[in-house]
């Protein structure tokens, strides 16, 4: 007898003896089984078995103990729940109308209404909230926000009919009541000083040596005296007017012919005009001109004689007006 078992020191026969006391063996074997198991032996109806240490087969009944839970009951967002057995629970994910679970999200622009903001996103807002005008900046309607060289400024609104523009320095806007001004008139009014006798049934060309005004040059009365030339900068529609007055006479017609730079006809006025005392003939036009473009008219009668062409500065007149670009 020298062959303990392994995990529990149960002393066996060895399988080398020749001689064996096999009622004294199994006594021996069977007396270190029952010392190795006491303390499995017994315990109460209810009771479990504990271990008394961390040695070998060193344990103790005691009583158990259930707890005083029965069921596992839940409400929302819990979800699950039971009285007996495996319990499983879930959570119900979060909504504008229920608690629940949300997820954290580090965006600054999402619509979502069931996403929880992260620090992250906050911090973002925070600094765009920060690099914002305030809205302290505006107090009054119609007020009008710009820079100033380092911030946002206010510029209080102006009064009414004052203009928006840009102050001395060209550094920030602002209100200004505008200056009234008349708007600068550009064209010549020219004239005859003195009577001029017009040949019989020839076309004449009429020059004219006196002035009523004329505003940037556009007449010489010395040089090509019957025209009137465009100045340089000064080209766009004009309104072109003549007029010419003859002495009395019943017989035949009188006429004034407009003409553009080299015998380029425009227009014309003419009649029967027997009648007696002066005999006036008026003609107007709209023509596009440019610079050193010139116009001049001529004049016919055919009374049966030559005939005067009265002048003044109100009888015999040529004018040019600039209408606009």
């Amino acid at each position: 007898m020298a062959n303990p078992t392994t995990n529990f020191g149960w002393v066996m026969p060895t399988s080398t003896d020749l001689v064996t006391d096999l009622p004294a063996d199994f006594n021996t074997f069977g007396q270190g089984v029952d010392t190795t198991l006491a303390e499995l032996k017994g315990g109460t109806t209810g009771q479990v078995l504990s271990k008394t240490s961390n040695t070998d087969m060193d344990f103790t009944w005691i009583a158990a103990n259930p707890g005083d839970i029965t069921a596992v009951n839940t409400t929302a967002p819990l979800q699950g729940g039971a009285t007996s057995g495996a319990v499983t629970l879930t959570v119900d994910s979060a909504s504008t109308s229920a608690t629940g679970v949300v997820q954290l999200s580090d965006s600054t622009s999402t619509t979502s209404s069931v996403l929880a903001a992260t620090p992250t996103a906050v911090k973002s807002a925070y600094d765009l909230a920060n690099a914002a005008i305030a809205k302290s900046t505006v107090t009054t309607a119609g007020d009008i926000i710009y820079r100033n060289g380092t911030v946002p400024t206010r510029l209080a609104i102006g009064t009414v009919g004052q203009v928006l523009t840009v102050a001395t320095g060209a550094t920030a806007p602002e209100w200004k009541t505008p200056t009234a001004s008349s708007p600068t008139f550009v064209g010549c009014s020219l004239y005859k000083s003195a009577n001029a006798s017009i040949t019989n049934a020839t076309d004449t060309t009429v020059t004219f040596n006196s002035e009523n005004y004329d505003t940037d040059g556009f007449h010489d009365t010395t040089t090509n005296a019957e025209r009137i030339t465009i100045p340089a900068g000064k080209g766009g529609k004009y309104l072109i007017t003549a007029k010419i007055t003859y002495a009395s006479n019943t017989t035949g017609i009188r006429g004034i012919y407009l003409y553009k730079n080299a015998a380029v006809f425009l227009t014309y006025n003419s009649g029967n005009l027997q009648v007696s005392g002066e005999c006036n003939v008026l003609l107007s036009y709209v023509v596009s001109l440019n610079a050193t473009d010139y116009v001049y008219f001529q004049t016919y009668q055919n009374s049966g004689g030559a005939l005067n062409l009265n002048g003044g500065s109100e009888l015999t007149t040529f004018q040019a007006s600039y209408l606009g670009a």
